[in-house]
């Protein structure tokens, strides 16, 4: 089975929910064994790509990354193409995501997730890829860390 976990970046969690996202996706590894291959985008911007990478690596189960060409958006194999085919190429998608911004966050802070127009995560670039993955008629599975300053 394919497993495609995606979520915030690292700059997006505190020490605390940190923890709690990183035993969230061992919980991933732990319901899938090793009959799973993770799928992971690889973030620049390190987080929770980069998490079940290392945590997957550690469990010796297999990954296909999905490393983007460059750090644009709509640009050659860039993000939205990168995380179509995550979305393509998971047979389920965990999302992991924090509930507020932590107080020490220097970059754009939004009202609601313009993704999905909701309050109960902050915005991450992981919600539209699970809303490609839902249309795709994935199944995907939302874990919204409380975040715990």
């Amino acid at each position: 089975m394919k497993v495609g976990i995606v979520g915030a970046g690292a700059d997006k969690f505190t020490k605390s929910s940190e923890i709690k996202a990183n035993e969230a996706i061992y919980q991933i590894f732990q319901k899938f064994g090793k009959d799973m291959v993770l799928i992971s985008g690889h973030s620049p911007v390190k987080g929770v790509d980069i998490w079940s990478e290392i945590i997957a690596d550690s469990l010796v189960i297999p990954m296909e990354l999905k490393i983007p060409k460059q750090n644009k958006w709509d640009a050659e194999y860039g993000f939205k193409q990168r995380n179509l085919d995550i979305a393509r190429d998971s047979d389920v998608l965990y999302v992991i995501l924090v509930d507020k911004y932590p107080s020490n966050y220097k970059d754009r802070r939004f009202e609601k997730c313009y993704h999905c127009n909701s309050t109960d995560h902050v915005k991450s670039g992981a919600c539209w890829t699970a809303k490609q993955a839902e249309k795709m008629g994935k199944k995907v599975v939302r874990i919204v860390i409380p975040q715990g300053d």
